[in-house]
C-alpha cells in the first residue's frame, strides 16, 4: 500500500499541484489542497480503478477549493508580483532574453487573471498541462462541443485582452 501510494504521488503530485496552484494562485493552498486529495485518496484507494485516478484526484482538489471558497464568501488571488515570483527563468538565456521571456509570461498571467475561472481553467489544462479536449470534457461535465467552443471563445477574449494592452502603449 505504501508502495503503490508512493508512485501514485510521484506520478501525479506535479500535475495536481500546478492545477491547485491555477485555482488559488497561492503556493502554500495549492500544497494544502493536494495534500487534502492524497489523504482522501487513501481512504479511498481501494475504491478507485487505475485510469480513474488522475481525473478523481483533480476532482477532490476543485471540490474542496469550491467548498472553501463558499466558506469565505469571496474570492482570493494572489497578488500580480507573488505570481510572477513562481515563474523561473531559464538561466541558460541571456539577461535581456530572460527579461523579454519574463515580460511576456508577466502580460499572459495579466492578461489570463482578467478570464473567469471557467474559461482560465479550460485554457490552463490543455496549455500548461496538455490535456486533450476529449479529458477535458470528462473532466468539466461537458461535452467535446461545448468544450470546443468554450476554449475557442476563452482563447478570442484572451487575444483581446492582450491587444488591448499593447496599444495602451
Amino acid at each position: 500500500m505504501k508502495l503503490e501510494l508512493a508512485i501514485l504521488y510521484e506520478q501525479y503530485a506535479k500535475e495536481c499541484w500546478l492545477y491547485a496552484f491555477s485555482l488559488t494562485k497561492d503556493a502554500a493552498l495549492a500544497e494544502d489542497l493536494v495534500s487534502e486529495a492524497f489523504y482522501q485518496l487513501v481512504k479511498s484507494l481501494d475504491n478507485l480503478t487505475k485510469d480513474m485516478i488522475k481525473f478523481w484526484l483533480l476532482r477532490v482538489i476543485k471540490n474542496r477549493y469550491l467548498d472553501e471558497q463558499r466558506q469565505k464568501k469571496r474570492w482570493q488571488m494572489t497578488s500580480f508580483e507573488q505570481a510572477k515570483s513562481q515563474v523561473i527563468l531559464n538561466s541558460s538565456a541571456s539577461p535581456l532574453e530572460q527579461l523579454l521571456h519574463s515580460e511576456k509570461k508577466n502580460r499572459l498571467y495579466q492578461a489570463l487573471y482578467l478570464l473567469s475561472a471557467p474559461e482560465r481553467e479550460l485554457l490552463y489544462l490543455f496549455y500548461f498541462l496538455d490535456w486533450p479536449t476529449k479529458e477535458i470534457a470528462a473532466f468539466t461535465n461537458l461535452s467535446l462541443g461545448q468544450v470546443k467552443i468554450k476554449m475557442y471563445r476563452s482563447r478570442q477574449k484572451l487575444k483581446e485582452i492582450l491587444q488591448d494592452e499593447t496599444t495602451k502603449f
